[in-house]
């Protein structure tokens, strides 16, 4: 039997691991901690262990030679509230379901034919973003929040592409109320995933810290409520919406429906919705 040896490490102190060395930002600490102790070496935070490599070479043998080991991303408080299960592309394990995610995603979302069919949208998303900047020029010095200002019309083309309506109402564009939706809209789906410190000392999960994993729980159900909303409306079955508002061109829900009514055990209502949120 041959033994896995992990590569050189820090003196690690209980509990905390590596923590104490890091003092300066992160980047750099990693830097002086690879010129002491090599391009491979291993180093822990609380619970969580990590491999450090600089090496150009050591790296594309990860990526290359052993990308399957490396597939998968660690499960975390984040991951566990937010992405139905892990069954999202990005959280998914690496095996044959992810496998169907990525082919439909590729094909679905990323296909030059898929891309042509969208062109239409994100043209007039761009004409719209035009005249709203002529306008404002013809005030003369006025000053334009461009951040805000494409922010919103991106938006709206990916809602477009998803449900076939807007984020943002057009004469909402420009207008404090305008600009609390888009505020909402980053808040809600564009939160971190990354890794808490409830994931590097799970004691700090199991005693409620923060509220995190409440938020995230909340979250999340403002998340569903809004996807269930969507694919309701696109079904027809939320009277909420008139005909008038809705687009009859194909959309990413319809197309992700239809798949679902013939395979129903793969394409279930959360598998949808996590292809909605990536897709945001």
């Amino acid at each position: 039997m041959s033994i896995q040896r992990s590569p050189p490490s820090p003196l690690a102190l209980p509990i905390i691991g590596h923590l104490h060395l890091i003092r300066n930002s992160l980047h750099q600490s990693i830097a002086a901690l690879s010129s002491r102790y090599g391009p491979i070496f291993s180093f822990r935070f609380g619970c969580k262990s990590f491999v450090v490599v600089s090496s150009p070479s050591a790296i594309e043998e990860c990526f290359t030679k052993n990308d399957i080991v490396f597939a998968n991303r660690p499960r975390c408080i984040s991951g566990d509230r937010l992405t139905y299960n892990y069954v999202s592309l990005v959280w998914s394990p690496y095996g044959h379901f992810w496998r169907i995610l990525r082919r439909l995603t590729v094909v679905e979302l990323f296909s030059s034919h898929s891309l042509q069919q969208s062109a239409k949208i994100r043209e007039e998303g761009l004409q719209s973003l035009l005249r709203v900047l002529f306008k404002s020029s013809k005030n003369g010095t006025e000053r334009v929040d461009l951040n805000y200002l494409v922010s919103a019309f991106s938006f709206n083309v990916m809602m477009r592409v998803i449900a076939g309506k807007w984020f943002i109402e057009q004469e909402e564009i420009g207008t404090e109320v305008g600009k609390q939706i888009v505020k909402e809209i980053k808040g809600t789906f564009f939160s971190s995933l990354s890794l808490s410190v409830c994931d590097f000392f799970p004691v700090l999960r199991w005693i409620g810290y923060k509220g995190l994993e409440k938020n995230l729980i909340s979250l999340h159900k403002k998340r569903d409520d809004y996807f269930k909303v969507l694919i309701d409306e696109v079904q027809g079955n939320d009277t909420r919406f008139s005909d008038s508002t809705r687009e009859k061109k194909n959309t990413l829900i319809k197309t992700l429906l239809s798949l679902q009514e013939s395979e129903p055990d793969l394409y279930t209502d959360d598998v949808i919705k996590s292809i909605i949120l990536v897709s945001n």
